[in-house]
């Protein structure tokens, strides 16, 4: 191609001096080969341009499916992230409302937890006051029987002391009948039991009253044969 067309530039070279050599003006012979040199040199212009948008059509084919990949991997990287966001925003939002109910389910708790302390404090006061109210009866009645006892024992004593007065005023009427020999030795006995001599006083009185026997004092009365009314 490259020989031909050297070939062919040398002819159109001599055809171009022969036609400067005829003033200028082309024959029909030169001008169609000058039209096929211009026709063969946008013919090579457009197989270049031509060339070069299919290129350029390639690269931009290239690209076209590297912006698709790429909007893919975007897109998919997106999703992922979006995914990813939702199971996080999921796991928050769970452990969240777990937090909640086991701080609401603490606060019942700690409330519950309060009104029985606070009904075993009150109960406890309740059971104190019963108690201290209790005591305090007992003691009243402790008191009002220790003072009923000594207040029989005031009576008894003075019971008894009347009732050895009038067997010793009849002891003493009934010696007058026996001679010396026979009232001593009753007195006697009369002293032994704390039944003769001068009447008991304070601490004797007390005494009397304490050591005092109902069965010893009827037997002591049986023995020495003397009648009590």
């Amino acid at each position: 191609m490259g020989p031909k067309k050297d070939k062919k530039k040398g002819k159109d070279k001599k055809g171009a001096d022969e036609s400067a050599d005829n003033g200028g003006v082309l024959t029909p012979e030169d001008q169609v080969k000058l039209l096929g040199c211009v026709n063969r040199s946008l013919q090579l212009q457009l197989a270049d341009r031509h060339e070069m948008a299919v290129k350029a059509m390639e690269a931009k084919k290239e690209l076209q499916s590297r912006v698709v990949d790429l909007q893919k991997d975007f897109e998919e990287g997106k999703n992922q992230t979006f995914g990813i966001t939702q199971d996080m925003t999921r796991q928050y939002k769970s452990m969240q409302e777990e937090l909640l109910n086991r701080i609401n389910a603490l606060e019942n708790t700690n409330t519950e937890l309060r009104d029985q302390l606070e009904l075993a404090r009150v109960h406890l006061e309740e059971v104190k006051r019963e108690k201290d109210g209790a005591l305090a009866n007992k003691n009243s009645e402790i008191q009002e029987l220790k003072a009923k006892m000594e207040e029989m024992a005031a009576e008894f004593g003075d019971m008894l002391k009347e009732t050895l007065d009038r067997m010793r005023e009849r002891i003493e009427i009934s010696n007058t009948s026996y001679d010396n020999e026979s009232g001593a030795p009753m007195m006697r006995r009369l002293e032994e039991f704390n039944l003769g001599g001068s009447p008991a006083k304070g601490g004797e009185s007390r005494e009397i009253r304490s050591s005092y026997d109902p069965q010893v004092y009827l037997w002591n009365c049986v023995w020495v044969g003397v009648e009590v009314h």
